[in-house]
């Protein structure tokens, strides 16, 4: 059969598996009692942001009762408004989700300036009130009534109390605004029952707002992060957990559009960033005496976009070792931490934010000039031939692509990101993988590979067999340029770092010199 440019990505592919089932049949040695106790701290943090949260719903609002778990309630709640007609709502600001391309996603926010879209929002709503609330008088709080026959006597049926709509209390107005008063920004703002109170949006109001608003924007975004952390992670661990004490997370490679690996049962790939999140600290090692390595890349997809666009500009800012986060946090005006979740955003066709992260991402365009000309590219050749390809063959398909009347391509967050996610994690990750295992195999090491999430790997190392697996890493994941050229016939020239770290647990790890 005559080879075509994809061969080589599925010979990949399939060599992957081999390392994959190696990592399931190793497993995740969990330590039981760490996450134990890790789950009383996140139940006892839980609920008392629970009471704080609806202690300053209650000053906010008065009695109105609120259901942290509707998004009408929280925008009312935050917004101070509610939306007098849904289906006016969802008409006038084009509201719902559509097919485009291959998948279905959220329609355009119908177009505004800021003055329309104020009085938009101004006659399409009511500024809510603060109540003092009391038992029904009509039903005494049980919130259902006998029904009364013709002759007036009660039936044995009971009926739903219409004074207080089943409630068993009733509300007067006080005449006080309720809520957080927190103004709307932008259409994008707009969700069907009001206004956005997702993760993505409430950061970027904290930004923008003080007193006590920010203060529970601030406990809500934790608090959602907190029961995130029980249900998918604790709860998956828990549930998952093997009578030895280990989980075997189960790897796909055909499951997320860019080609790049997920897991189940449970999820050990979708987690927080970073080397603080804190339930790394139940992953331990399976030996007495032993420890856990972690090696990550460095600003791995950064690079990729540089890299696939020849972007001078980024090639000279790895090579001069330039501090991206410390450029984003100076436009921005926020603190270098803060600044990682925007620095990387336009790789991935990311506008949207405060004035001044739009301020950076428009910098960045300015900055990195090739990138957003090849971002622009592949919107044009995903429009023309309906797909778009990678040096190494992978291939992703837009069949519904077409220009937009605002100048732009449907699916253009796609076409953004799936090339450099797919390229660096899809792609070049598991070259490094492969030589890693064929390393292993032929040292007939105890250590194993237990767990890799995006760009970076995870050793379980054996007690005495720490330096050679240090170096047996350092060599396959500075190994790519020279798999890349013999898997892909890709010079891959852009510099690469590499971060290695060794502790006792996965979170509790030191940063290696090297």
């Amino acid at each position: 059969m005559r080879e075509t440019n994809l061969i080589p990505t599925l010979r990949m592919s399939c060599e992957l598996v081999d390392v994959l089932c190696d990592i399931e049949r190793a497993g995740i040695k969990i330590d039981t009692d760490a996450l134990q106790k890790l789950k009383q701290d996140f139940e006892k943090e839980q609920i008392e942001l629970q009471f704080k949260l609806r202690s300053m719903a209650q000053r906010a609002m008065g009695d109105t009762p609120v259901n942290f778990d509707s998004p009408d309630d929280r925008s009312m709640l935050l917004y101070s408004r509610k939306v007098n007609d849904k289906n006016v709502w969802k008409i006038l600001f084009n509201l719902g989700s559509e097919i485009r391309g291959a998948t279905r996603k959220q329609k355009m926010r119908t177009r505004m300036r800021y003055n329309e879209f104020t009085r938009a929002v101004s006659d399409n709503t009511t500024v809510i009130r603060k109540t003092v609330g009391s038992q029904c008088i009509k039903c005494d709080g049980k919130g259902r009534i006998p029904f009364i026959k013709k002759d007036g006597s009660p039936g044995k049926n009971m009926r739903i109390c219409k004074s207080c709509n089943g409630t068993g209390m009733t509300y007067v107005n006080t005449g006080h605004t309720a809520g957080f008063k927190v103004v709307p920004r932008n259409v994008k703002d707009i969700a069907a029952g009001g206004f956005k109170t997702d993760r993505e949006t409430l950061e970027q109001l904290r930004e923008t707002v003080d007193g006590e608003a920010r203060e529970f924007i601030e406990a809500y975004i934790r608090y959602s992060a907190l029961r995130t952390y029980l249900s998918n992670f604790i709860e998956g661990i828990l549930v998952n957990l093997d009578r030895h004490g280990f989980i075997h997370p189960e790897f796909m490679q055909c499951v997320t559009a860019t080609g790049r690996l997920s897991s189940r049962s449970p999820n050990f790939q979708n987690m927080p960033r970073g080397s603080t999140f804190v339930i790394r600290k139940v992953v331990t090692s399976r030996w007495e005496g032993g420890s856990i390595l972690e090696g990550d890349y460095g600003q791995l997809e950064f690079r990729v976009a540089g890299f696939l666009s020849k972007d001078p500009q980024i090639y000279e800012d790895v090579n001069n070792k330039v501090d991206v986060h410390s450029y984003t946090a100076d436009i921005i005006g926020c603190n270098r931490q803060d600044a990682k979740a925007h620095t990387f955003k336009p790789l991935y066709g990311g506008t949207t934010g405060t004035d001044a992260q739009q301020r950076y991402y428009q910098a960045f365009r300015n900055k990195y000039e090739m990138v957003t000309a090849w971002q622009e590219e592949n919107q044009r050749e995903a429009v023309a031939h309906k797909k778009i390809s990678l040096p190494s063959g992978r291939e992703y398909h837009f069949p519904n692509a077409k220009w937009t009347q605002w100048g732009s391509c449907t699916d253009r967050t796609a076409i953004c990101n799936y090339p450099v996610q797919g390229f660096a994690t899809a792609d070049l990750l598991p070259c490094a993988l492969i030589k890693l295992k064929s390393q292993l195999d032929k040292s007939k090491l105890n250590s194993v590979i237990c767990n890799t999430v995006h760009d970076s790997i995870v050793m379980d190392v054996y007690p005495g067999e720490e330096e050679q697996i240090i170096n047996m890493m350092k060599d396959a994941m500075l190994s790519i340029p020279q798999e890349v050229k013999r898997r892909y016939g890709i010079d891959y020239d852009m510099p690469i770092e590499i971060e290695l770290k060794l502790g006792k647990n996965w979170l509790d790890t030191e940063l290696i010199s090297m």
